[in-house]
């Protein structure tokens, strides 16, 4: 079929054949994530980060790269030692004593939240913590050139700061993983393109000349978190470090082309970093609950090939997607351009085809009744 025939919300950028060939793509995934699923806890469900595993699985991508689970020889949850590398030792207490002792921290919850979009589950810290050592593990991967490319659709969790949860962010395995990088490179360059502006990673990053951040997401009319400002350009150090591109509501595609890979080229040009990492949120696609913008899973293709196209050692995580459906195709569809696989069919997985994919539908069908 050709392109012109093609629906644009079916359409995905085709991998360039020569660079994908090069690539040493590594995906990191926990079997179990999906038990922490929390109805009134998290708008970012992990039973849609299992449906994306189970769907990369079922249309073959694991035979183009390497899949590594969690336990094993493979990597492990973070623990509390580690993630005191950026969060304060009180938040992490707190967090640790959620899962066996939270009716006596309750009381105390209201210290750690930045806003009311937060909500402790019992399994918050657990949760956290695979997210969190995923990221970890998978910048270590690439730090030490044993992958070109690492993927953690759990990851992306750029709201939390050293203190305190902020939307649905617990533990902010952004900032975790860059530091892990910058104990190895001297500098790293931060994408996030979503709906939602990587607040907490901005925060952590903000007088440090070591962490470029890029940062397109929605702003104003009282949008989360409601920073991102095009202002908010770095301090000290940091200062011009910093570039936030806020949009409105109802940013197309063509607004994405004009506007992103341009930015991203400049950026890479003259910073050079060693590294990058893209936040790869599915929020700013047509369709999504919270994001009310209008780009199709073919510019958001684009999007994430523009980044991988710089030939860096590159991090992809997953950021926010708050459509179950519209999340799952898009993170197995940027998992395919990592691997330099076949476009997917893109129209087939809308129905659901394959017997991991109805699986995964069915679990979120009993998830969703839960919640309403």
């Amino acid at each position: 079929m050709s392109s012109a025939a093609t629906p644009p919300q079916a359409q995905q950028a085709a991998p360039d054949a020569t660079l994908a060939a090069e690539r040493r793509v590594t995906y990191l995934l926990d079997d179990h994530i999906g038990v922490h699923a929390s109805p009134e806890a998290s708008l970012r469900k992990p039973h849609t980060v299992r449906l994306t595993d189970n769907l990369v699985v079922d249309c073959g991508l694991d035979k183009h790269m390497t899949m590594v689970r969690s336990g094993g020889d493979g990597w492990s949850p973070a623990p509390a030692a580690t993630v005191r590398r950026y969060h304060t030792d009180a938040y992490v207490a707190f967090l640790e004593k959620i899962e066996l002792h939270g009716k006596e921290v309750a009381n105390e919850a209201a210290n750690y939240v930045l806003n009311n979009s937060v909500c402790f589950s019992e399994t918050a810290w657990p949760y956290a913590q695979i997210y969190a050592g995923a990221s970890m593990h998978a910048a270590e991967l690439l730090a030490t050139g044993k992958a070109d490319i690492a993927i953690n659709w759990s990851g992306g969790q750029a709201h939390a700061r050293r203190d305190c949860a902020s939307g649905f962010s617990y533990v902010n395995d952004v900032v975790l993983a860059v530091l892990t990088l910058l104990q190895s490179v001297e500098r790293v360059l931060f994408i996030n393109v979503d709906s939602v502006h990587a607040s907490g990673v901005e925060e952590a990053f903000y007088t440090t000349d070591r962490v470029m951040c890029v940062s397109l997401h929605r702003h104003g009319d009282g949008y989360f978190p409601g920073s991102g400002g095009a202002k908010d350009a770095g301090e000290r150090a940091g200062k011009g470090h910093n570039i936030n591109l806020p949009v409105e509501r109802g940013f197309s595609d063509a607004d994405l082309e004009a506007l992103l890979p341009p930015v991203v080229e400049a950026a890479a040009a003259r910073y050079q970093p060693a590294a990058v990492v893209l936040l790869a949120g599915t929020g700013l696609l047509s369709g999504d609950r919270l994001g009310c913008m209008n780009v199709t899973l073919g510019g958001y293709s684009k999007a994430v090939e523009c980044v991988l196209a710089l030939r860096r050692p590159t991090l992809l995580l997953g950021g926010g997607g708050y459509t179950t459906s519209i999340a799952t195709r898009a993170w197995a569809a940027a998992t395919s351009l990592a691997c330099g696989a076949a476009p997917l069919p893109l129209a087939e997985l809308r129905r659901g085809h394959g017997s991991r994919a109805a699986e995964s539908a069915r679990f979120l069908a009993s998830q969703l009744s839960l919640s309403g």
